[in-house]
């Protein structure tokens, strides 16, 4: 009963901050505003109905790598292959953002280049250069969200690549990228998928 419980109000602390981090990025006006090219055809709409289902699943599996981090036996691999995860999930969903927010192309194209250098690139230059979009040419805001979903997770792929051992420090910083990530979800949805 006490785990349910804890479960409960963990849930419910996730819910308040993804919508605290959501709040003030994009209101549903700023949404329905946002030029979008129009799905056509059956395989226009195949595609993004694939990217709704990647993106449902992209969603469970970040709330699987936020609750995994409670556990005593979890490691760095294991995180490691989740964040993974996540990245593949991301993909043909921001393919779909390309293709719907042809504005974001250029944007996310570069964002996508991340996923050559996460060997080496060091958190600092994650940061700099793609949470705070210093390697990013100018965008509008939606396109900031579809990026989220594959930096945050590029991210923990660093922090688990930098510190193997999963210092309580590094899983705070895992917690935190995954936690952020989820709230752009919604907002992805909205944007490519209706």
């Amino acid at each position: 009963m006490i785990k349910l419980i804890a479960n409960i109000s963990f849930l419910s602390l996730l819910l308040v901050t993804t919508a605290s981090y959501a709040s003030g990025k994009m209101s549903e006006e700023d949404i329905k505003d946002v030029n979008r090219v129009e799905v056509k055809n059956d395989d226009e709409r195949k595609k993004i109905s694939i990217a709704a289902g990647l993106l449902s699943d992209y969603e469970i599996s970040a709330k699987k790598l936020v609750a995994s981090l409670d556990k005593e036996s979890v490691n760095a691999d294991q995180i490691n292959t989740e964040a993974k995860k996540l990245l593949n999930l991301s993909e043909t969903v921001i393919d779909s953002a390309r293709f719907r927010l042809p504005q974001c192309d250029e944007y996310l194209a570069k964002t996508m280049a991340l996923k050559d250098v996460l060997d080496t690139i060091s958190n600092e230059s994650i940061e700099k250069d793609y949470h705070h979009d210093g390697a990013l040419p100018k965008a509008p805001g939606e396109c900031y969200h579809a990026k989220d979903l594959f930096v945050h997770p590029a991210t923990v792929v660093v922090l688990t690549r930098d510190d193997p051992g999963l210092s309580q420090e590094t899983k705070s910083s895992i917690n935190a990228e995954i936690t952020e990530v989820l709230a752009h979800t919604e907002f992805v949805r909205q944007l490519i998928i209706y």
